[in-house]
């Protein structure tokens, strides 16, 4: 009866081991730096404001357990129309690094209703933000609109911004 139990508590304690140590195993560091980058954007007009953008620093477990669960791209809609019309929009995303530049992948969202969203960028390990340095943020969005009634969509519309920050 004792064996079996033992065998028991050593599984335990291997899984328990397994999923303390993976996170810092993956961010090679206990705490990880946390970029959020947030701004709203108007399609019909594609126009965007409130570009924001903060640094904090948390632990691998809120990271890996909390906030990458909610993916590094994420939109919520505040005031949007679908009976105006609708757009595809598509957001090219290059992350430059203290050792480089990446791409991150396009982020497409079609068949939208015209108006107003939040999206919001969080940036980590995952995306390569790991090491101190001057970290930049370009972000290009293709808009395409077709208002109610219109039997296509118009020529896409383009527009873009920088943000850049330091990670000490």
């Amino acid at each position: 009866m004792k064996k079996p139990m033992l065998g028991i508590i050593i599984i335990v304690v291997i899984a328990a081991a397994a999923i303390l140590l993976t996170p810092v195993a993956l961010a090679g560091n206990v705490t990880v730096p946390l970029t959020k980058v947030t701004f709203n954007e108007v399609t019909g007009s594609l126009t965007f404001d409130h570009v924001a953008n903060t640094t904090s620093s948390l632990t691998v477990y809120e990271y890996y357990f909390s906030t990458q669960i909610g993916g590094w791209f994420r939109t919520s809609e505040n005031k949007v129309n679908a009976s105006a019309g609708t757009a595809n929009i598509n957001f090219t995303i290059v992350f430059s690094t203290p050792n480089g530049a990446a791409t991150l992948p396009m982020q497409t969202l079609n068949g939208v209703g015209l108006g107003n969203r939040t999206h919001t960028i969080y940036l980590s390990v995952d995306q390569g933000e790991h090491v101190s340095g001057t970290y930049r943020l370009t972000v290009s969005i293709d808009a395409a609109t077709k208002p109610a009634g219109a039997s296509a969509f118009g020529t896409p519309t383009a527009r873009g911004f920088d943000v850049t920050w330091k990670v000490p």
